[in-house]
């Protein structure tokens, strides 16, 4: 499997202003003005952004885009699944799960809510039942026919210096109420990495295996970039902002999966885009986007969030003209 370059010129006019993403092999920058644009299944929209790894991690072609793609597949379906939230917290990095355990002090987590988790359970029994019905078929999906090129492109890439993370890993996911700086790595998180063996519970040393994966805009939801680090024993973690707790975690969950149910009957007709829907309100869940505030929550300060200029990468890119080194 093969790391893919993409190269994209784009300009798009949104409700809030002109967005212009220019790529080059060496060299990415990024400019989106805010948008208030809010969830609407079915909708198109123009707020995906062009992203790339940041200075500190060295571009490096790892063919590991099936691994990766099984690790979204795997977080979605454990969402679907009924107590299903335990293994959530297992794909989280292993320094996300150390705190997620310090703010609550459970070992398990199928009882966050004071009620077995059962607002996320009867969510994930209700979208399964509806993918029976609707496409006649569990909600168990082939991941090599709902992770396409169009939907999720994926770079990545080898740390090369902490020191120059600080502040900039996890990349900005998306629009959120979030400061750039706010839940990335700290001075203290690099120290660790760099001094302790393996780089201790902060899994960022120099050599350490790392991703960035972006999910397109899609059924009137945000483009949003997933950060990824590996790790030796268990393979690729999510990295989520360190901003965020187990039980707001769980909150997004319910309000992102809420939504897909309260608009099931608006689900798309293809079973895989219907995968797609579910696994982007997910990953948005992960990574501290409330998609049910719509403006307030998902939108807000999008120019200091977004606003960057970023470099290196390998992109897997669309079946398009201007595509090499396809699978």
């Amino acid at each position: 499997m093969l790391n893919r370059y993409h190269l994209l010129t784009a300009v798009c006019l949104s409700a809030a202003g002109l967005f212009t993403a220019s790529l080059s092999a060496q060299n990415t920058v990024v400019t989106q003005e805010r948008s208030t644009t809010v969830y609407h299944p079915g909708a198109a929209m123009d707020t995906s952004t062009s992203v790339a790894l940041p200075s500190g991690i060295t571009a490096k072609n790892l063919n590991d885009d099936k691994a990766i793609d099984k690790t979204f597949k795997k977080l979605a379906e454990d969402a679907i699944t009924h107590d299903g939230f335990d293994n959530i917290v297992g794909m989280v990095s292993d320094q996300d799960q150390a705190r997620f355990k310090e703010n609550v002090g459970k070992s398990s987590w199928n009882n966050v809510d004071g009620n077995n988790n059962k607002r996320l359970n009867d969510l994930a029994a209700d979208i399964n039942n509806t993918f029976k019905t609707k496409y006649n078929h569990d909600f168990d999906m082939d991941y090599s026919k709902v992770f396409s090129a169009d939907f999720i492109s994926i770079m990545t890439g080898e740390v090369a210096d902490p020191n120059a993370l600080v502040g900039k890993w996890p990349v900005t996911a998306g629009p959120s109420l979030n400061s750039a700086s706010a839940g990335k790595v700290s001075s203290a998180d690099a120290q660790e990495a760099q001094n302790k063996a393996f780089g201790g519970k902060v899994n960022l040393e120099k050599g350490r295996d790392v991703a960035i994966a972006h999910l397109k805009d899609s059924h009137g939801m945000p483009g949003l970039t997933a950060s990824l680090i590996h790790e030796t024993a268990s393979g690729w973690k999510f990295d989520v902002p360190n901003t965020l707790t187990a039980q707001k975690l769980y909150d997004n969950l319910v309000a992102n999966l809420s939504l897909i149910s309260a608009h099931k009957d608006r689900l798309p007709g293809d079973i895989n885009d219907g995968y797609r829907e579910v696994t982007h309100a997910i990953v948005a869940a992960l990574y501290d986007m409330d998609l049910s505030h719509g403006g307030s929550t998902v939108m807000d300060n999008v120019n200091n969030n977004l606003n960057n200029n970023l470099n290196n990468g390998a992109v897997r890119p669309s079946n398009n003209t201007g595509t090499v080194n396809n699978r």
